[in-house]
């Protein structure tokens, strides 16, 4: 290489250093930007990371015995949370206030609403062109200028403006309520930017969602709320805080930043919504509020010396949402007969500065924008307070209920119940309401009537009002309605029709009155029997070969195919004058054992030299009970009389068979001798013992003249089991050093044995057991699956695999998980699976059980 070519590499060096140096520069440069994220949100189904996530850890530490954190961190973490409370704080203010006008005096054209706002703003983004309230977007007013209208789903035509005002809501039926919520809120929508004394929706674009043929189950459950409308709507619907999966058979629109949701279409029927557990007031002592979620604010010195003074007696987020709470309680009183009319002053300021005293709505309004201002992501939610742990309600219009909202890194929107007041309403008239006619059955797939009566409780007919109809197993059942009338004059009548999803039997008729502003509610609870048509299905059986014998079937609902348990069948067979009685089993099947000896009188129907058939026909009856209608079914088979006498020739061929048989096996073992002997004699064979295999026959143990066999495919610690056509290698040595070795294949299931013998010295022998691996690992499982069921009472047969998983995974040690998981996933594949199982999930299998049961 010549000196300019030296020199060109070396330019071209430290050319790309300098690149590649200025591109990590430029990478370092932008991260420490901290461009906010675009696509963070606030709904609860979208992943955000906090900015001081390296401190959550820290500060989410569980608490001792004394509920406080170990002293050694606690220094360092406090001051963690301070740096983090003062970065997050100034990042929400917005700096579109000109700090050179005084307080309230800014220029029209920047105040962001109408005259009089004094540039309180909160919210992402500013208000349009004109300063003007969008028209059409729903919104809270504080001001006490507008009046309260109705609200969405399950009502009539929605309002715009919800403010706190002198009119009570009229006492409307919106819609049911099954199951016990999370929180005793329900949210419709929520209101985020704060300006011109209202707090306003955000407005962002809605995903659409299709759900259609979905499996919905309307019986009650835990972690479970099913929404049914008492009307069917459209609109805004009822949704939990937190975090939660929506179940429903429609299309809908999901907002996800708000974690509202939006139907276009009717809904008629119910939907679900599965949460999760909620948090505890200690999970939330000890957890971070999201930093990320994005939204500005402007916050005037007054607003921001209040938080100064809340921030100062602070140690982490749950101080500052308690200590803004007792703040407003201390300084101010909370009346809720009085409403102040601010007109074009701003309500928050206002209430805070000059008035001193406020309903509700002022308290969550200052509530909400001093966390804000505090950098804790608050928001207020409009929607229905419910009655608390209460496993079935119809929610009222007058109901409606605002309240605050935090969003928690870990939990969600979590509604915050402060300065609480209770919606509930009970009418001054009591009412009688009766079912004067119902049918008493109703077979399933048709219809049933029923009629009544609604009065008030001096005897007076009552109209224009409803009436829920429900179908329950007994009168406390919490459940959904399964129709509604209408009371006309007094009296109501509806036909209903009998649902898939109700069984046959006895059942509960509820008529209940739904309230309005006037008359309470009523009930009354007739019996209803739910009947069912059955049919019988027998396993058929063309030869019957001995006098003792199984009849096996099964007897189902003609309605929905299930089997039905308890009942009870009459079997008759022929002219034999044979009855016996069987019943059925939990799942409607039945076997019952018969004994027939066939009369000498009988003429055959089928006459051969060594038997002679019978065409015997048998019937299965079910006589029918007040639930199940009667059926039957007739059925015929052969069965046969074997002469004996007739046979002996046949006898005597299958003994020489034998004889044949067992001359070719001795044949086949002189040969396989011949072969091993010749093994051992010139030490045929490539095979040799192999210190590492753990064999523990060595040759200075060996006993005189015996020979010894093993298999080198089978490791120690394994049983003597081998797969059906797979390839056994069989080694086989003495005490002379002679050894050898073949290949067998076993082409069926079974014990066998492997014996090798020297000259005439004793045979040495070796048992294996041939086997079907998927069979195996299902054999073991079920063995140890039964070795459960005694030990642990929680656990049952009719627990699915993942059940059972999952009670015994809460037994054993955390180390051990892992086995358990390994060891379900093989019987899964064994059981379910077309997977082909192989000798290693054989050996995977067997070393997890052993593990497990240790």
């Amino acid at each position: 290489m010549n000196g300019d070519s030296r020199k060109n590499l070396i330019g071209l060096a430290i050319f790309l250093s300098i690149v590649f140096v200025s591109v990590l520069l430029i990478t370092e440069a932008i991260n420490m930007l901290d461009l906010p994220d675009p696509g963070l949100s606030g709904g609860e189904n979208v992943e955000t990371r906090s900015q001081a996530e390296n401190d959550s850890e820290n500060n989410r530490n569980h608490p001792t015995n004394n509920g406080q954190e170990p002293y050694n961190d606690y220094a360092d973490s406090f001051e963690q949370w301070k740096e983090r409370a003062q970065r997050r704080r100034e990042e929400k203010k917005s700096g579109s206030f000109d700090r050179d006008y005084p307080f309230g005096d800014m220029p029209k054209n920047r105040i962001h609403g109408r005259d009089g706002n004094n540039g309180i703003i909160s919210g992402e983004g500013g208000m349009p062109e004109g300063g003007v309230v969008p028209k059409g977007i729903p919104n809270i007013d504080i001001s006490g200028n507008d009046a309260l209208p109705d609200m969405p789903f399950g009502m009539q035509e929605p309002g715009n403006t919800i403010a706190m005002g002198d009119e009570r809501r009229p006492h409307i039926a919106a819609f049911e309520v099954l199951g016990i919520p999370n929180y005793p809120f329900l949210r419709v929508m929520v209101m985020e930017n704060y300006y011109d004394n209202r707090w306003v929706m955000v407005q962002e674009e809605p995903v659409e969602k299709f759900e259609f043929g979905v499996n919905k189950n309307r019986n009650y459950a835990e972690n479970s709320i099913k929404i049914k409308p008492v009307e069917s709507s459209k609109g805004y619907m009822p949704v939990v805080s937190g975090n939660f999966e929506m179940i429903y058979d429609l299309s809908i629109l999901e907002y996800k930043n708000s974690g509202t949701y939006f139907s276009e279409g009717i809904v008629e029927d119910f939907y679900e919504m599965k949460y999760e557990k909620p948090p505890s007031k200690i999970d939330l002592i000890y957890a971070q509020t999201e930093d990320n979620y994005p939204y500005e604010i402007f916050v005037n010195e007054y607003i921001d010396s209040i938080v100064d003074e809340v921030l100062e007696k602070c140690s982490n987020d749950y101080d500052v949402i308690y200590n803004v709470e007792q703040f407003l309680l201390n300084n101010y009183a909370l009346n809720n007969n009085i409403q102040n009319n601010y007109q074009n002053a701003d309500g928050i300021t206002e209430f805070l500065i000059n008035k001193k005293e406020g309903n509700y709505l002022d308290f969550i309004s200052a509530y909400t924008f001093l966390l804000r201002a505090a950098g804790i992501p608050c928001r207020l939610a409009m929607g229905y307070r419910l009655l608390d742990q209460v496993p079935y309600q119809v929610v009222y219009a007058d109901q409606i209920y605002i309240y605050p909202e935090i969003k928690f890194k870990d939990y969600g929107w979590v509604p915050m119940d402060v300065f609480a007041y209770e919606p509930f309403y009970t009418p001054p008239i009591e009412t009688v309401t009766e079912i004067v006619f119902a049918d008493d059955t109703a077979r399933r797939g048709t219809e049933f009537t029923v009629e009544g009566t609604v009065k008030d409780i001096y005897g007076s007919p009552i109209d224009d009002m409803t009436v829920l109809i429900y179908v329950k197993e007994d009168k406390e059942q919490p459940c959904l309605s399964y129709t509604k009338a209408r009371v006309a004059h007094g009296q109501y009548e509806i036909s209903c029709n009998v649902t898939a999803d109700t069984n046959a039997g006895k059942y509960q008729l509820v008529a209940e009155l739904l309230e309005n502003d006037q008359y309470r509610t009523s009930s009354s609870d007739p019996e209803l029997k739910v009947v069912s048509d059955t049919f019988i299905k027998m396993e058929h059986q063309d030869n019957i070969w001995r006098e003792n014998f199984s009849l096996s079937g099964g007897i189902f609902d003609s309605f929905s195919k299930k089997g039905i348990p308890g009942l009870e069948m009459n079997i008759s067979i022929g002219n034999l004058e044979v009855f016996e009685t069987a019943v059925s089993d939990e799942y409607g099947n039945f076997t019952e054992e018969m004994i027939i000896e066939l009369p000498e009188s009988l003429s055959p129907d089928r006459n051969f030299f060594f038997v002679s058939g019978y065409n015997l026909a048998y019937n299965v009856d079910f006589k029918g009970t007040d639930i199940y209608y009667p059926s039957g079914v007739e059925e015929s088979f052969f069965m046969w009389k074997i002469y004996w006498s007739r046979i002996i020739l046949a006898l005597v061929i299958f003994v020489a068979m034998i004889a044949i048989i067992c001359i070719l096996i001795k044949k086949r073992l002189f040969f396989f001798k011949d072969k091993v002997q010749m093994a051992l004699e010139t030490g045929g064979g490539n095979i040799a013992i192999d210190p590492d295999s753990g064999y523990d026959v060595t040759m200075e143990n060996l006993e005189t003249g015996m020979c010894y066999i093993r298999f080198p495919q089978i490791a120690e610690g394994f049983p003597s089991v081998w797969g059906v056509e797979d390839e056994l290698l069989v080694s086989f040595f003495d005490s002379e050093g002679n050894n050898g070795e073949f290949w067998s294949n076993f082409h069926q299931k079974g014990n066998f044995r492997i014996k090798l013998c020297k000259d005439k010295e004793l045979p040495a022998f070796k048992d294996i057991r041939i086997v079907v691996y998927r069979e195996e690992i299902i054999a073991i499982g079920k063995n140890y699956l039964k070795g459960i069921y005694g030990v642990l009472p929680d656990i049952s047969s009719v627990m699915t695999l993942r059940e059972i998983r999952d009670k015994i995974k809460n037994r054993i040690p955390e180390d051990k998980h892992w086995i358990l998981e390994g060891a379900f996933s093989i019987l899964e594949e064994a059981l379910y699976s077309n997977k082909d199982i192989a000798r290693k999930d054989y050996e995977r299998f067997y070393v997890f059980i052993n593990d497990l049961q240790s």
